[in-house]
C-alpha cells in the first residue's frame, strides 16, 4: 500500500499521521494471517530497525481505538488483529492454528434473519462473528 493512501486512512480516523504508523498498517493491510503484535513486529522490524515492540502494541490499540482495525481473542488466548472491518466469519485451522477471513455473504444474511426472528431476551446484538473450525486440507 502506497504512503498517501495509509496517510488518508490514518487521518480520517483523527490519527495523527506518523511514519511508524504507516509501516504497522501496511503491514496489516498486507498481511491475510490475522496477525499477533509480535508478527506484525517482526514484519517491520527488519525495514524500520528503530521501532520498538511497544510501538507496535501502542499503535495496533490506538488503530482498535479509532475504528481501523478489529482485534479479538484466538483459541488460545493469543490477540489477533484484523483490518478487515466488514462483517465477515472466519476459518479456523485447528492443526495449525491460522485464522482465514471467509465472506459469505448468504450465510451473513441468513444468520441475520435467524437472530431478527429469534432475538435473544435482554440481549442486543451488535455483530455476529462466526469461527467454522476445522483442518485445512
Amino acid at each position: 500500500m502506497i504512503a498517501e493512501t495509509a496517510r488518508e486512512k490514518i487521518t480520517e480516523s483523527g490519527l495523527k499521521f506518523t511514519h511508524q504508523r504507516m509501516v504497522v498498517y501496511n503491514a496489516l493491510q498486507v498481511s491475510a494471517d490475522h496477525p499477533t503484535a509480535e508478527m506484525v513486529f517482526a514484519k517491520v522490524k527488519e525495514a524500520n530497525p528503530s521501532i520498538s515492540l511497544g510501538t507496535v502494541y501502542k499503535t495496533l490499540e490506538n488503530f482498535v481505538k479509532a475504528g481501523l482495525l478489529q482485534k479479538f481473542t484466538d483459541d488460545s488466548g493469543v490477540m489477533r488483529f484484523d483490518p478487515m472491518l466488514e462483517t465477515h466469519s472466519h476459518l479456523y485451522c485447528t492443526a495449525t492454528q491460522q485464522i482465514k477471513d471467509y465472506k459469505n455473504p448468504e450465510l451473513e444474511l441468513l444468520l441475520k434473519k435467524y437472530l431478527q426472528a429469534n432475538q435473544i431476551e435482554d440481549f442486543e446484538v451488535e455483530e455476529v462473528s462466526l469461527v467454522i473450525k476445522g483442518k485445512t486440507k
